[in-house]
């Protein structure tokens, strides 16, 4: 009780340090004038599935766009994107490099400052799309699109470190889309090693990610009941380290793409090294809202 008590306090000390640092530090800044910025949020500290949309978005765009929706110096041309990652989560950026590296149209920048990058990349880009910001009220003009399958605090003793959540409703406008556990679905679409061959019966699953548990059902969904399963925090330094160590023991790991990205070569090339690769399922209401935010035709 002494201890929730605590957590208690600490999520209303870090409610009003969020509000009085919005206030005199994140104040609203310009929108751009020519290219289209998009903010994919959550309410959720980690592990609502930013990454992964966003990169099902940018190639959505890519699929939906018409010479006619060009809005920058582009117009002819396949539509140039920006992908905006925050410095600290450079896994994410080199899981999305990876994911385009065969479309040169799309480029990856991992920044400390979303809204300067913004700026500087306004003329050169038609879409710029920021995995994650939606705490950053500088990026005025942006469409928000929020992933809300997790549910939408209520309360104070909802945020960190009571609860998983960063922000009440009540600190942002309304998003452009909202997407709940009906209108997006996250799975486990196959797992294979480097040679691609199947995932064995009875890896060991390891994970650094927001959300373990659900790495944790998604294996269970997918079919995989994993000897052991290891949590670690989400951006794991060392998780090479933990990779290693198993890997020396013979063992057959299951990791997610994310954290297969932060792998050096040879560790991702080893043949007990299986990846969990995610699809995702949009339904067709959620996608026309999204093409209809975006400026898209269908």
């Amino acid at each position: 009780m002494l201890f929730r008590l605590i957590l208690l306090a600490l999520a209303g000390i870090y409610y009003i340090a969020y509000k009085l640092h919005h206030q005199f530090c994140l104040q609203q800044g310009s929108p751009l004038g020519y290219a289209r910025l998009i903010v994919v949020g959550s309410f959720l500290a980690g592990g609502a599935g930013k990454t992964p949309f966003v990169a099902w978005l940018a190639q959505f765009i890519n699929s939906q766009f018409t010479n006619a929706q060009v809005t920058s110096a582009h117009a002819g041309q396949v539509p140039r994107i920006a992908i905006l990652c925050h410095e600290r989560a450079q896994d994410e950026a080199t899981m999305l490099r990876q994911k385009f590296a065969g479309m040169p149209q799309v480029r990856v920048i991992a920044t400390p400052n979303r809204y300067k990058t913004a700026q500087e990349l306004d003329r050169d880009y038609d879409f710029i799309i920021c995995d994650d910001g939606f705490e950053d009220t500088r990026l005025a003009g942006a469409i928000t699109i929020r992933l809300d399958s997790a549910g939408t605090p209520q309360r104070i003793a909802d945020l960190v470190p009571a609860g998983k959540h960063r922000s009440l409703p009540r600190d942002h406008e309304e998003p452009a889309v909202t997407l709940g556990q009906n209108d997006i679905r996250f799975r486990i679409g196959h797992i294979a090693n480097a040679g691609n061959e199947p995932c064995p019966a009875g890896p060991i699953a390891i994970c650094g990610i927001g959300d373990p548990e659900r790495f944790r059902q998604d294996l269970a969904s997918f079919g995989i009941e994993p000897a052991g399963f290891i949590a670690r925090p989400d951006h794991d330094r060392r998780f090479e380290q933990i990779i290693m160590k198993f890997i020396a023991r013979g063992a057959q790991l299951v990791i997610t793409e994310k954290d297969y990205a932060r792998l050096p070569e040879k560790w991702r090339l080893h043949p007990n090294v299986f990846v969990a690769y995610q699809e995702i399922e949009v339904s067709a209401p959620a996608m026309a809202a999204i093409r209809a935010c975006c400026g898209l035709r269908a």
